[in-house]
């Protein structure tokens, strides 16, 4: 009678301790998630607000080898951009790239200038690609311009007013996120107002000496 009110007091310790146990992982495993999420944001935020004058952002449709579209959004001739200190010309591709468990994976990639043709193709299917937030689904870009938001941004259409990443993230289930981003215009250089000529004084008369 004891070894049995043992063994039922022992398999009650233990699937209460194993309960503890997968929560506490379940906890963890969703915390780092919100931390890699809050990382994202604060880089992507931060690379956005210090793009340099001459810098191009522009979105654009790619395919995956398993012909899934991707969408890239391009920083072109920016630096400082996602810890990169400078592209030298080149560009830094962040893409939401399709994984095998069906969700897509937030990843960069720095292609530099020289690069095309080809070898383009071959680098943006076999990367080296950057794993920056994995586990989201249903990623959408959207850009605004006089009030309204559009989903498509190409090369030379300058700098809109703000920008608006939506996506599910699978550590934060039935929540879609909507991240807006300001982008801060450029004021145009005033020019240095043109010193008026000044006019020679004239010199008093001369007292007259007696």
């Amino acid at each position: 009678m004891a070894l049995m009110i043992l063994g039922l007091l022992s398999g009650a310790v233990y699937s209460v301790t194993s309960a503890a146990v997968e929560s506490s992982k379940a906890t963890i495993v969703e915390q780092a998630g919100v931390r890699r999420l809050e990382a994202f944001v604060s880089v992507l935020r931060s690379s956005l607000l210090n793009m340099s004058g001459d810098a191009r952002i522009f979105l654009r449709m790619g395919k995956s080898s398993s012909g899934a579209p991707i969408p890239e959004f391009i920083f072109s001739e920016t630096s400082g951009t996602f810890g990169v200190s400078s592209l030298a010309g080149g560009s830094l591709i962040l893409a939401a790239r399709p994984m095998s468990d069906g969700t897509r994976n937030f990843a960069i990639l720095r292609v530099p200038a020289r690069v095309q043709g080809l070898e383009y193709d071959r680098m943006m299917v076999e990367g080296p690609w950057i794993s920056i937030l994995p586990g989201v689904e249903k990623v959408v870009w959207s850009f605004r311009r006089q009030g309204t938001w559009q989903e498509s941004w190409p090369d030379g259409a300058g700098r809109p007013e703000a920008i608006r990443l939506s996506f599910e993230y699978s550590n934060l289930p039935g929540t879609p996120l909507h991240l807006e981003f300001w982008i801060p215009t450029l004021a145009k250089p005033q020019s240095a107002p043109n010193p008026s000529p000044q006019k020679n004084p004239v010199p008093p008369p001369a007292p007259n000496v007696p």
